[in-house]
């Protein structure tokens, strides 16, 4: 390499590598080598020369061993970088001793040179190390070789003259190298921080194409997607009113409302508002507006052409770079379907069919709400049970279509007798039922209200009825009680108001009755299933019995664990007396720990039997809403090692009605152990579409009530067609309860259904005596399929009989 190729390449040429000034100091090393080898050779020849005619043989020893070190260290391949330059400066620096030695003054350049160039080729460290070692060489070799140095005044003292020399080399190469390594230093770190920030530039670049590309993909999706998007602009004038504007709608938005984008763009969104628009939404609306929150809501709006729609949204606030929000993402969708079908289904569930009136369902509903009021108020409410006199005899003598078209005349004067906070209730055949809300708050003049009102009833129904033109005369008989009382539910109600009609009845129809009760006899018997409820928890009087799910073979595929209490004295109890009494003690919930246990438990006895199938135990809401549920079903899962995927957990809807938020975060805490949820007695309760979308769902359970009369009540039978139908649609299974009836079965499987549970197949037992009574799994089972359904009939046990029973004797029948 010539000395202009060094040049060019150390000067022109910048370093390619990552550490820029390990490869500089490699550049400068074969650079000064280079011109020591070069400029070495040019001042060694002579000297040799000379050297030799004055028979100084050491100087030239000397010099050939210093070229030939030299020429070693810049030539041979094998040495890395820092053998040679720790070579190079102990040849500097034996050469600087030699010098000192044997010439004086001259060996101090190349002493100072030794630890300047430690700093510049190597790092300050061992430059300082190499300032000490060159320090105190000087100190010992001059003081020994006893050099010609001269310093005024201490000529008389010679080691103090060395002292002083020495310190003096000692700075000024101490600066020198400092400064060297400082400067190094700071320039290997400015080429880090340039090297960061040309990464760092080149790390943007990268992530700006890629935000670009990600961008562009995300429009293109946000465009095709099934569900509206409008992105709005959020102004604020001078005076701080909010403007909106739109300023992105996508092709779902312009499918659905029939506005172009160009026609909605830079306009508030209010054109999407009309009459039947929901205020108390659009106040949620604006709400979240003012407060920058997000919101979910479900708005009726209106197409170009006018046409009303069910939106459902989730409006979110997006905030820029300084954290103020200037825009709104608003993503909605198409429910109106939903909205119907949720309408269609709350009032088959809700409405009597034939009068619009309000059913059973919702008539207790109202009573339950009216009696929690009662309670706070303090003001008397009164329901009164209609029940006509030979209804019978006009749909024997006319038909059903006239004794239908009479229902529904007195459904309409009975709407019209009263006022529009009062109830009007049609709960089947030629029962109607009348909830007469806040009549007084003294219970005399509450009765004598109660009574007016009954009479006004009972006159207006004895007025001829017009039907194709023919003229009917019908009476009716009124039983009344009144509420609030103590310990007084809606089911109460109807009970005694019922009683209290047939008190009318047997006293010569066509008249009016109150009911009349023994308030003590009921709170003691109360009293006393409490007392001896909790000596039975404690006593080992409570057992849980199996009632199995089949599918449409009546091959099991499931089982329901119900509890039953067997008395010492009285024998069997129902669940129906001692279920409420828990609730209402708070007992439930060493029930429902005492429950999860012995399902569990179950379902390892059912495991060794060779029995794979799901067992589901019910759950009180009190229970659920304990804060240490889930540790609790936990701890039972491992403490009896029962596979959690068998476990199936049946609540109840009122469940959902309060924080629902935290309701639907413990059942997916719990679904993710493998526990399954079942929803019991759907339809009875506050059935919407809205949870069961929201809900980690495996199961809903059509309820006995809309079983029972199937299929002959046309009622009954749409709303379980309904829920089939959802169910199949949102993936849910479905169980049937309450199937006595070889039609009832029939009907269920051929709509679908693909679990029945009921007296048809079998009444609750012991685990063990059901277990015991089953074929081996690996057997099929005999089915109830409706081309066999006789088939099977004759073959089920006398325990399995079926039967359709009064409640009540149902009640005694199932312990």
């Amino acid at each position: 390499m010539t000395v202009f190729q060094f040049i060019r390449n150390y000067y022109l040429l910048p370093p390619s590598s990552l550490n820029e000034t390990h490869q500089w100091r490699e550049q400068v090393l074969s650079a000064i080598l280079f011109f020591v080898l070069a400029l070495g050779s040019a001042t060694a020849i002579p000297s040799i020369v000379l050297a030799i005619s004055e028979n100084l043989w050491s100087v030239v020893v000397v010099d050939i061993f210093a070229l030939i070190w030299v020429a070693t260290i810049w030539r041979l391949p094998f040495l890395n970088y820092r053998q040679r330059a720790w070579n190079f400066l102990l040849f500097l620096y034996l050469l600087g001793v030699w010098f000192l030695i044997k010439v004086g003054l001259t060996g101090l350049i190349y002493l100072m040179a030794f630890p300047v160039l430690t700093s510049l080729l190597l790092n300050l460290r061992h430059a300082m190390q190499a300032l000490f070692l060159s320090a105190l060489s000087l100190l010992v070799v001059g003081y020994l070789a006893d050099p010609s140095l001269h310093v005024y005044g201490f000529d008389s003292h010679p080691f103090l003259r060395l002292v002083i020399v020495t310190i003096n080399f000692t700075f000024i190469a101490a600066v020198m190298a400092i400064s060297c390594g400082v400067l190094l230093q700071r320039l290997d770190g400015s080429l880090e921080q340039q090297r960061v920030i040309a990464a760092s530039l080149q790390l943007g670049q990268s992530s700006l194409r890629m935000a670009n590309e990600e961008l562009r993909l995300i429009v293109a999706a946000v465009a095709r997607l099934n569900d509206m998007v409008m992105i709005i602009h959020v102004d604020a004038d001078a005076i701080g009113k909010r403007r909106l504007k739109i300023v992105f709608v996508n092709d779902a938005f312009v499918h659905q409302t029939g506005f172009s984008s160009i026609e909605v763009i830079d306009r508030s969104p209010v054109f999407l508002q009309g009459p039947r628009t929901q205020p108390e939404e659009l106040d949620r609306l604006n709400h979240a507006l003012i407060t920058c929150e997000s919101v979910h809501i479900e708005l009726i709006c209106y197409t170009r052409d006018g046409n009303e729609f069910w939106m459902e949204a989730d409006v979110v606030p997006l905030a820029n770079d300084a954290g103020q929000y200037t825009h709104w993402v608003a993503t909605g969708r198409d429910i109106s379907e939903r909205k119907k079908a949720q309408e269609h289904i709350h009032r088959l569930a809700y409405f009597d069919v034939l009068t619009g009136l309000p059913n059973r369902r919702l008539l207790l509903d109202r009573m339950s709400i009216l009696l929690a009021t009662a309670r706070r108020s303090n003001m008397f409410s009164a329901v009164l049970f209609i029940d006509l006199d030979h209804f019978k005899y006009i749909n024997d003598a006319r038909g059903h279509a006239v004794g239908d078209a009479l229902l529904i005349q007195v459904a309409g004067r009975l709407s019209q007798s009263l006022r529009e906070v009062d109830t009007v209730a049609h709960i089947g055949g030629d029962e109607f039922v009348v909830l007469l809300c806040h009549v007084s708050n003294d219970v005399t003049v509450g009765a004598h209200a109660a009574q007016a009102v009954a009479e006004k009833i009972r006159h207006t129904i004895s007025q001829f009825f017009d039907i194709n033109s023919l003229q009917y005369n019908v009476t009716c008989s009124i039983g009344i009680t009144l509420l609030p009382r103590e310990n007084q539910g809606a089911h109460d109600l109807l009970r005694e108001a019922d009683t209290a009609m047939f008190r009318a009845k047997s006293c010569g129809r066509n008249q009016i009755a109150f009911y009349e009760t023994g308030m003590q006899s009921e709170v003691e018997q109360r009293l006393t299933v409490e007392r001896e409820l909790s000596e039975a928890i404690s006593g080992g009087q409570l057992q849980m019995h199996i009632q199995p799910q089949v599918d449409r073979m009546g091959k099991p595929v499931g089982g329901e664990m119900l509890m039953r209490w067997t008395h010492p004295e009285r024998g069997p109890i129902s669940p129906a007396i001692f279920i409420p009494v828990a609730e209402e003690s708070g007992m439930i919930l060493r029930l429902g720990d005492w429950v999860m246990e012995q399902g569990c438990l179950a379902l390892l006895q059912l495991e060794q039997a060779g029995w794979d199938i799901p067992l589901s135990v019910n759950v009180s809401p009190k229970q659920f809403r304990q804060v240490d549920f889930v540790e609790k079903v936990k701890q039972v899962l491992k403490n009896t090692g029962a596979p959690p995927a068998r476990l199936i957990l049946e609540v109840t809807e009122g469940l959902l009605i309060d924080n629902l938020h935290d309701t639907i975060a413990r059942m997916v805490e719990l679904t993710k152990l493998g526990i399954r949820f079942s929803i019991d007695d759907f339809g009875t309760g506050y059935s919407s579409l809205a949870y069961l979308k929201k809900l980690p769902l495996y199961e809903l359970k059509i309820d006995r009530s809309f079983v029972q009369d199937t299929p002959d009540d046309a009622n009954d039978t749409a709303i379980v067609q309904s829920i089939l139908s959802m169910a199949s649609h949102l993936g849910l299974r479905v169980v049937a309860e309450g199937v006595e009836t070889k039609e009832q079965a029939d009907f269920l499987i051929a709509n679908g259904c693909e679990s029945m549970q009921g007296f048809l197949f079998a009444r609750p037992m012991p685990l063990d005596k059901w277990i015991a009574m089953q074929k081996p799994p690996s057997q099929p089972l005999q089915g109830v399929m409706p081309d066999a359904m006789s088939a099977v009939m004759s073959d089920i046990t006398p325990t399995m009989t079926p039967a359709i029973t009064p409640a009540d004797t149902w009640l005694a029948s199932s312990q």
